[in-house]
């Protein structure tokens, strides 16, 4: 699923190929994580997962294939390790199903099949999960060491787990306080150095011989943790800066970008957001409840997983994007195998409750997005059956039937992103756009566009015009730069940063660009 014609999503999110095509022009360009070749402006996310995109474009030649590649195979990896992960704590029954799970996660196939980071946020969380639940002291070391990976994929972002390693470490190990308090320290500092390691060189180092921060207000990668991609992720109120701006035409509202889901307790149990990840979360709540007393460490890690990051996509009324929700798909998937095989140990009409109370949560899913008509309707409506029939009976194999029907309709989901990917840039799964129905998510986020400086016609005017000019054309947004950036490899001045607000490109210093022949 994560690999299959991987090329037909072509460039993916262009801002970030653009970046990778210039990071393979210089090693400036790749240390500093440049979006464009003249080293103007940085993407304004952190870049170790570019890195290894820009090694594999450049040992396999930059394509759109090859820069999707590595997120493939880090969600691949992501399913073997959770396997690893929950084998031998719960059994090999309950890591296949959790494996499985993970693999048919819709929204976790979505984005490893995207050129967007979260797919090595997650192997990088999964990483210190395996290492806190060592419980040694050392080990934890080493967890945060891989959660400062993780910051350097998408900031603040990866500290979001960070509870959740802790708890799991806690309650793994046997030290005494003492002895506890310093390796936390020793962790912590980890954590600091690895980090900001890149973020202070990236300050550090003088205006002149680095790329602005993109989306930032100062150019100061420190600015960019704190504001981008820290409070604007809950209040999306940033000012507008002095340059220019595009206007309707040029560019899409930003507003537009977003799913229109209302922040709040409930918020992640709206159908459009639960089809992504969470159609056996009845089984995981079951998971986290049967199976604490009898393994309180791992338990905590995954359910503390869950709930930190449900409760920051709950609050988040800021910058959210349906594909952030692939951090929730590996302890979702965890604590629901804990679950089932759990209630297969309580008898038949312990799992058959299991059962039914997810095939009705299913059934209330497919009704909302699908229609209450709908046919795939059915496939939770037998679960509902076979469950009764379990219990009435009292044979666990019947209620077996019932959970492969609660299979097809996550599977039919995760299918989606193969075959309607939708808009490529903000990934997502949807069965009603594979189905051709209106999903309510509107035009931009439910559908392939095709950005406007994407014409071969464009490029190829703009290469027979340039001249001597540094910079093959000027754009107000990166997005309109991007397309010329891959397609050519050459500078695109993109005065306004992504989404034309960044200051740094302001009118008399663009003005004077032009009179020195740098744009013609």
């Amino acid at each position: 699923m994560r690999l299959w014609d991987l090329s037909a999503n072509g460039f993916g999110n262009e801002y970030y190929a653009a970046g990778v095509r210039s990071m393979l022009q210089g090693f400036g360009l790749f240390i500093y994580n440049a979006f464009d070749p003249a080293g103007l402006v940085s993407l304004d996310k952190p870049p170790l997962a570019f890195w290894i995109q820009a090694i594999f474009a450049a040992v396999l030649g930059f394509s759109g294939w090859a820069i999707h590649l590595p997120q493939a195979l880090a969600g691949t990896a992501s399913v073997a390790l959770l396997y690893f992960l929950l084998r031998k704590p719960f059994g090999r029954t309950a890591a296949l199903v959790a494996a499985l799970l993970l693999a048919l996660s819709p929204i976790a196939v979505a984005a490893d099949r995207s050129n967007n980071t979260d797919s090595w946020l997650v192997l990088f969380l999964m990483i210190a999960a395996w290492l806190a639940l060592r419980g040694r002291g050392l080990s934890f070391v080493f967890a945060m060491a891989a959660l400062g990976l993780a910051f350097n994929v998408k900031m603040l972002a990866a500290l979001v787990c960070g509870p959740a390693l802790l708890a799991g470490w806690w309650l793994s190990g046997t030290m005494d306080w003492p002895r506890r308090l310093g390796w936390m320290v020793a962790g912590g500092i980890v954590l600091a150095i690895v980090s900001l390691s890149w973020a202070v060189v990236f300050d550090l180092t003088p205006e002149r011989l680095r790329p602005q921060a993109g989306s930032s207000s100062s150019g100061s990668m420190l600015e960019l943790i704190v504001m981008h991609n820290g409070l604007e992720r809950f209040v999306r109120n940033r000012p507008a800066a002095a340059a220019m701006t595009p206007t309707p035409s040029q560019t899409p509202r930003a507003a537009a970008y977003y799913d229109a889901v209302p922040t709040g307790p409930l918020r992640l149990a709206t159908p459009m957001l639960a089809g992504q990840f969470a159609w056996m979360s009845p089984f995981a709540v079951l998971g986290a409840v049967l199976a604490w007393r009898r393994r309180r460490a791992a338990v905590a890690l995954w359910a503390g997983w869950a709930l930190t990051y449900g409760i920051v996509y709950s609050a988040a009324g800021g910058i959210f994007h349906i594909y952030y929700l692939a951090t929730l798909a590996p302890p979702l998937a965890a604590l629901a195998a804990i679950g089932g095989v759990e209630l297969w140990r309580r008898g038949a009409a312990a799992l058959a409750l299991g059962v039914a109370a997810t095939a009705i949560w299913q059934a209330y899913l497919t009704g909302e997005t699908l229609g209450w008509t709908a046919t795939w309707i059915g496939f939770p409506a037998v679960a509902l059956v076979a469950a009764a029939a379990a219990a009435w009976r009292d044979r666990r194999l019947t209620a077996l039937i019932g959970v492969v029907g609660l299979m097809v309709l996550p599977a039919a989901w995760a299918l989606s992103p193969i075959f309607a990917p939708g808009n490529v840039t903000l990934p997502s799964a949807s069965l009603p756009r594979w189905l051709g129905i209106d999903d309510g998510r509107g035009p931009i986020l439910s559908r392939k566009r095709t950005t406007q400086t994407d014409d071969p016609r464009l490029l190829a005017f703009l290469e027979a015009q340039r001249g001597n000019a540094r910079f093959l054309a000027a754009a107000p947004t990166a997005l309109l730069a991007a397309p010329l950036i891959i397609r050519s490899g050459e500078p695109v001045l993109a005065f306004g940063g992504y989404l034309g607000n960044d200051p740094f490109g302001a009118l008399d210093a663009f003005a004077e660009r032009v009179r020195r022949g740098e744009v013609r």
